[in-house]
């Protein structure tokens, strides 16, 4: 499937771009994972932690001209690359939905999912790269991420067919691209393991958020 790219999306889905700040003045673009919950006008997303800053700090759809929300929490100090995003208040958001093209989005299951087997097929959907499918080649291993040198803990490792990109970061890894899939987690980035250049992910199943 194709990438959402620099698009402005509403309501508010997996898969499409955000946009956060690192320090006072380096944009660091990144995925929108998935939104995990709605209270009315209240709901919250989660993204790659390495992308969005720290609590209060704020995060736009496609980019920070068009906010969408206050990061709530970020758990990158604790080892694991992901961030808990308030979102804002008068922009709408759909619990669980995952953008696959124009005007069409799946609905996924994220709730415990649980960790992907050894050989697994998963499937990224990145905001720059589109749909890209992979294997599991280990389910618990702590890497040093090959772009941002950050170390994080108990991720799962992936094969994936094709290199991901600079702005995949924080979206959605699914069991497959379709209704009812399980959610595993979030694109994290590259690191080196074993001799091999691979991806990797934060599995909700091993963060509280």
């Amino acid at each position: 499937m194709p990438a959402a790219g620099n698009k402005q999306i509403r309501p508010l889905v997996g898969g499409i771009r955000v946009e956060g700040r690192r320090g006072t003045d380096r944009l660091a673009s990144a995925t929108l994972g998935l939104v995990i919950d709605a209270n009315g006008p209240l709901f919250r997303f989660v993204t790659a932690g390495h992308a969005v800053g720290a609590e209060g700090d704020l995060v736009g759809q496609p980019t920070l001209t068009s906010i969408a929300g206050v990061v709530q929490t970020n758990l990158l100090s604790d080892g694991a690359d992901l961030a808990v995003i308030s979102g804002s208040v008068g922009v709408p958001a759909k619990v669980g939905a995952v953008w696959v093209d124009e005007n069409t989005t799946i609905t996924v299951k994220f709730d415990k999912p649980g960790l992907p087997d050894i050989g697994a097929a998963v499937v990224l959907q990145g905001a720059n790269t589109g749909a890209v499918t992979g294997k599991v080649l280990h389910k618990s291993a702590d890497v040093r991420d090959g772009t941002t040198g950050e170390l994080v803990h108990n991720v799962v490792v992936v094969d994936y067919t094709q290199p991901t990109a600079v702005g995949d970061s924080g979206g959605p890894v699914l069991s497959a691209l379709q209704d009812g899939a399980l959610c595993y987690g979030l694109h994290g980035g590259v690191a080196t393991v074993d001799g091999k250049r691979v991806g990797w992910f934060t599995p909700f199943a091993n963060v509280e958020w």
